[in-house]
C-alpha cells in the first residue's frame, strides 16, 4: 500500500494544470569541493514605510501585542522563517533618520514628519525596540547610517551607544536607558543607494561617496574595530562599483546590490524572466571582486583600526518582487501586494539564484517582512502567511550547508526560459544531499533524472524523501481565514543509484533529499 501511495502520489496532477510529461536531468557530483553557503542569505528587512513597522511588527494599541508593543501574532510568524539577520531603519529613510530621536523614554522621542515615505514617525519602535525584537526573533541585527542628513560623528556615536564597554557619554546614555551591557551589533551600512539622483543626499557623485564613506568608516571603526561594513554598490553601473572598491576594497566587508524584480507586465514568462536576468549582475559583480585581494597586505597602521580580513562579499541587501505594473499594490505607495503562486516560484528561483552564486553572496534581505512587499500580511485583526512564505521558509529549513554545482538539462517552457530551475547543497557531515528544484513550465510534469557522481556507499541504502509545494493555479492566493492556497505532499522511498527520478509536477517547487541511513 506505502508503495502504491508513492507512485500514486508521483503521477497526482492539479486538476487545472495539464500533465504532458517531459524529461529532463539534474547532475552533480559529490566528491566536488562544496563552497559554503553563508546563512545570512536567508535574512529580512524593515524599514518605517507604510505600515511595514507600526501596524505591522509593532503596534503598542493592539490587543494583540505584548507589553513591548510587538505584535504577537505576526512574531509568531516571523520566527517560522527562522530569519539570521535583520537590516533596519531603511532602505530609504535612513537618508532622515536620526538614531538619538529613537532612544529613551518613548514619552520623550522627538515626532517626525517622514519626509521619504509620508505620514508622521513617533519613533517608539527605535534602537532598543529593534534589538529587542532581533533578540526575540534569533536574527543578528544590521544597521544603516544615515548618510544624507547626518554626519560620521552621529553615525559613530551610534556605535558607541550600541556597543560601547567603557565610561563614556553614549554607553553611559544606553545604561541611562536601562540597558547595562552592550548590543553587540556587528554588522552596519553606510549608506543606501547612495547613488539615486531622486533620493535626499549629497552623495550621487562616485567619488563624492568615496570622500564621505572614509570619514565614516574612519570614525565608526575607531569606536569599534570589529564592525563588519557594508558599502554602496550599484548593480547597474559597475563603474559606480569598480571606483568604490578601488578605494575602499580594504575596509569593505561586502558591497551592497539591489535585486528587484520589476516585471514590464502582468504576464508569468516575464516574471520569470525578470528573474533570470539578474544572473548577469551577479556574474559582473564576481568578476569585479576577483580583482581585489582576499587578504590585506600594506596596510597602513597609523589608521589605528585593522583591514578587512576576508574576502569582499557581495550583499544583496534588498531583493524580492515589485509588481509595479500590475496596478493590484494597496496602501501607501502602492507597496502592499498580494502575493500570488506565480511569486512563489520567482521567489523559489530568487533563492536558487543566490544559493548558486554562494560563493560571492555572503548576505540577502528579503524586503520586506510584514505588509510591504511581504511574505506575512496583518491587519489590526490578525494576520496571514502570503504565499511566498512557503519557499523563504522551505530554503531555511531544508538547504545544506555547502553548495554543489548542479548540472541541468532541462526543456524551455517558452522562448529562453527553461523550465527547470535548480541548485543543490549538502549538509555539514554529509549526511543528506539536497535538490531544491523549480519546475516553472505550468503546463507540463517533467520526469527528472537525478545523477550523483562519486555518490559514497552510505548513501546506497539510505532513503530520497521527496517534499513538493504547488498550488491549484498560478494565480492562487492566501487571505486572512484562509491560508490553504498552498499545498505541501511528501513522500519516502529508497535509493536507487543506478535510477533515481522524480517526477515534478506543474508550477511546483520541490526539495529533494537523498539521506543516508
Amino acid at each position: 500500500m506505502k508503495i502504491f501511495f508513492v507512485c500514486l502520489f508521483n503521477f497526482i496532477a492539479f486538476s487545472t494544470f495539464s500533465q504532458n510529461l517531459r524529461q529532463a536531468s539534474v547532475t552533480v557530483d559529490a566528491g566536488q569541493q562544496a563552497g559554503l553557503i553563508s546563512p545570512l542569505q536567508y535574512g529580512q528587512f524593515i524599514e518605517h514605510l507604510g505600515r511595514a513597522v507600526t501596524g505591522g511588527i509593532y503596534d503598542e494599541h493592539s490587543a494583540l501585542s505584548d507589553q513591548e508593543g510587538f505584535r504577537t501574532d505576526v512574531i509568531e510568524k516571523v520566527k517560522e522563517l527562522r530569519t539570521p539577520l535583520l537590516r533596519y531603519p531603511g532602505g530609504t529613510f535612513t537618508k532622515i533618520y536620526h538614531w538619538e530621536d529613537g532612544v529613551g523614554p518613548k514619552s520623550d522621542r522627538k515626532k517626525r514628519k517622514n519626509l521619504i515615505w509620508g505620514g508622521i514617525e513617533d519613533n517608539h519602535f527605535g534602537t532598543a525596540e529593534f534589538i529587542s525584537y532581533c533578540r526575540k526573533i534569533g536574527a543578528e541585527p544590521f544597521l544603516v547610517v544615515n548618510m544624507a542628513t547626518g554626519t560620521p560623528e552621529e553615525a559613530a556615536n551610534w556605535v558607541e551607544y550600541c556597543n560601547g564597554t567603557g565610561d563614556t557619554y553614549y554607553a553611559n546614555l544606553r545604561r541611562s536607558h536601562g540597558f547595562k551591557e552592550p548590543f553587540n551589533v556587528k554588522y552596519w551600512g553606510i549608506g543606501n543607494e547612495e547613488y539615486a539622483e531622486t533620493d535626499a543626499g549629497r552623495d550621487q557623485e562616485v567619488q563624492q561617496y568615496i570622500k564621505d564613506t572614509w570619514l565614516f568608516v574612519k570614525l565608526m571603526k575607531l569606536q569599534d574595530p570589529g564592525l563588519k561594513l557594508v558599502l554602496v554598490g550599484n548593480q547597474d553601473d559597475t563603474e559606480w562599483s569598480r571606483q568604490v572598491l578601488e578605494k575602499l576594497n580594504p575596509v569593505c566587508d561586502f558591497l551592497a546590490i539591489h535585486l528587484y524584480s520589476i516585471p514590464a507586465d502582468t504576464s508569468y514568462n516575464t516574471l520569470i524572466k525578470s528573474i533570470d536576468q539578474f544572473e548577469k549582475p551577479l556574474l559582473d559583480m564576481e568578476a569585479l571582486l576577483s580583482k581585489f585581494p582576499a587578504k590585506v597586505t600594506n596596510f597602513n597602521s597609523w589608521y589605528r583600526f585593522p583591514a578587512r580580513t576576508a574576502p569582499i562579499q557581495l550583499a544583496v541587501d534588498e531583493w524580492g518582487i515589485w509588481d509595479i505594473h500590475s496596478n493590484r499594490g494597496k496602501g501607501l505607495f502602492q507597496m502592499e501586494y498580494q502575493y500570488n503562486w506565480s511569486h512563489a516560484l520567482g521567489v523559489a528561483t530568487f533563492l536558487n539564484l543566490f544559493q548558486r552564486h554562494s560563493s560571492s553572496v555572503g548576505m540577502a534581505t528579503w524586503a520586506q517582512t510584514v505588509n510591504v512587499l511581504a511574505p506575512i500580511m496583518a491587519d489590526s485583526t490578525g494576520s496571514y502567511r502570503q504565499t511566498i512564505f512557503a519557499p523563504l521558509k522551505a530554503f531555511r529549513d531544508f538547504s545544506g550547508k555547502y553548495t554543489l554545482k548542479a548540472t541541468t538539462i532541462s526543456p524551455d517552457m517558452a522562448t529562453g526560459i527553461k523550465a527547470l530551475d535548480v541548485s543543490s547543497s549538502i549538509t555539514d557531515q554529509g549526511k543528506q544531499i539536497v535538490f531544491t528544484i523549480v519546475n516553472r513550465d505550468a503546463a507540463h510534469a517533467i520526469n527528472t533524472a537525478i545523477k550523483v557522481d562519486h555518490l559514497p556507499n552510505a548513501f546506497k541504502k539510505g532513503t530520497i524523501r521527496q517534499i513538493t509545494w504547488s498550488a491549484g493555479n498560478l494565480n492562487a492566493v492566501n487571505t486572512y481565514g484562509h491560508e490553504n492556497a498552498v499545498s505541501m505532499k511528501e513522500s519516502r522511498r529508497k535509493i536507487s543509484p543506478d535510477h533515481m527520478n522524480a517526477l515534478l509536477a506543474p508550477a511546483s517547487f520541490t526539495v529533494l533529499i537523498l539521506e543516508q541511513p
